[in-house]
């Protein structure tokens, strides 16, 4: 990919290290777009699919700063891991490495994420959490732990047409999250306000097995006057995965019958297979003889892992969930959101950027009242949108990582 253009005198010659295969996750492509556009930062972008070790080491003499994106351990970290020792030897430029998915999962080890922090001599990680929760869960490494929420691309979501107008009152895609997070609230949520937007003859769209491409994710949001979320991550966050562990072990003791376990050399090689192909696959596994270990678990009731490692289990005192990249998207797109009530990154206010949901769906009727008032969603989006343009878009957040590679910004960026 081409370095960004019209560079200043002080650019900062940046390496950023991605993971880049037929994937869905639209906010991969607005961080890797965050670097390369701005003029702060003279970017080569280098896709760690297939790089070698000694191939990175030879790179690295060139540059001033290494950025590891969230793509590059969200999902997996068998593309990563290897390239530690290279990482590692580095004799110049501060390594600053952003962590993609930061819960608990049976499938990417928390410990081994926070042992490769220690194994490149990383020297900054990037939590899209809270500082707080960021500080807890790196706290055995060296490295200065910073807050990077995610933030707004207005390039790729702009605001759509006139609300009134478009097609769909509420739209909502994605996956649904698995019981192993330990809590059912987005779930829950969705479930409920469904029935109620059905009962009250509203139109909608909402798939909770499938995400779209950035494009398509934009033109949906546009479709629709409203969406639904929750915040994203888990309240049960820890730095070791003991709990994981207890969850795996318990599910793999199931009889499912012959199942592709998630490690599989066959997972590895469906990573890079074309999307329609894998999302052929994935429907497939979900209907045929061979069963997927992670769909498997998927299926497996909130409530059934809730009695046996949940009940009674206290929270870690320090707040686990975040902003996600998706709340952006729809304030630039000028979609209302419809939000369980949660601290967002203490970015977004209730009543004020959002319409809040209690966290018992006790007025989940009222909020849906609320959204079918057309002056008070109007008022709702603008609020929103006119405070992320003005100091949360991805511009921002590069201005703040050069302040903070060139020593000079805040803990929280």
């Amino acid at each position: 990919m081409p370095a960004a253009t019209h560079l200043r005198p002080s650019a900062i010659r940046t390496l950023v290290l991605v993971l880049a295969y037929p994937h869905t996750a639209s906010y991969y492509d607005d961080w890797r777009d965050a670097f390369l556009n701005n003029p702060l930062f003279d970017t080569t972008v280098e896709n760690i699919l297939g790089l070698k070790p000694a191939h990175l080491q030879l790179k690295l003499k060139n540059f001033d700063a290494v950025i590891i994106l969230h793509s590059c351990n969200g999902d997996t970290l068998e593309f990563v891991q290897p390239l530690a020792s290279a990482l590692a030897a580095r004799n110049r430029g501060k390594l600053m490495v952003f962590n993609g998915n930061e819960f608990n999962s049976p499938y990417v080890s928390m410990e081994k994420r926070i042992a490769f922090l220690r194994d490149a001599k990383a020297d900054i990680v990037a939590t899209q959490l809270l500082l707080e929760a960021g500080a807890y869960l790196y706290a055995s490494t060296n490295c200065r732990v910073v807050a990077v929420p995610h933030a707004l691309n207005p390039q790729a979501f702009k605001p759509g047409g006139n609300p009134e107008s478009r097609p769909l009152n509420l739209g909502v895609k994605g996956y649904r999250y698995p019981a192993y997070l330990g809590d059912d609230d987005r779930n829950r949520m969705i479930t409920r306000l469904t029935d109620c937007a059905l009962a009250m003859s509203l139109k909608l769209d909402i798939s909770e097995d499938r995400r779209l491409s950035r494009d398509d994710w934009s033109a949906f949001l546009g479709s629709c006057r409203g969406t639904v979320s929750t915040e994203a991550g888990s309240w049960y966050i820890s730095p070791d995965d003991d709990l994981m562990k207890k969850i795996h072990d318990y599910l793999r003791t199931k009889d499912r019958g012959f199942i592709l376990k998630n490690e599989s050399v066959l997972r590895r090689a469906a990573r890079v297979l074309p999307t329609p192909i894998k999302a052929a696959l994935w429907t497939l596994l979900k209907k045929g003889p061979v069963k997927f270990e992670v769909l498997e678990d998927y299926k497996t009731s909130f409530e059934e892992l809730a009695n046996v490692f949940f009940a009674g289990r206290p929270r870690p005192a320090v707040y686990g969930k975040a902003i996600s990249s998706r709340h952006f998207d729809a304030i630039g797109k000028k979609t209302c959101q419809i939000l369980l009530e949660g601290r967002y990154n203490d970015i977004l206010t209730a009543g004020q950027h959002y319409i809040p949901i209690k966290s018992d769906l006790s007025n989940v009727r009222e909020a849906l009242a609320q959204f079918e008032d057309p002056r008070l969603c109007n008022k709702i989006v603008d609020n929103a949108y006119d405070h992320i343009i003005a100091s949360h878009t991805y511009a921002h957040r590069a201005e703040a990582i050069y302040n903070l590679l060139t020593e000079s910004a805040p803990q929280a960026v």
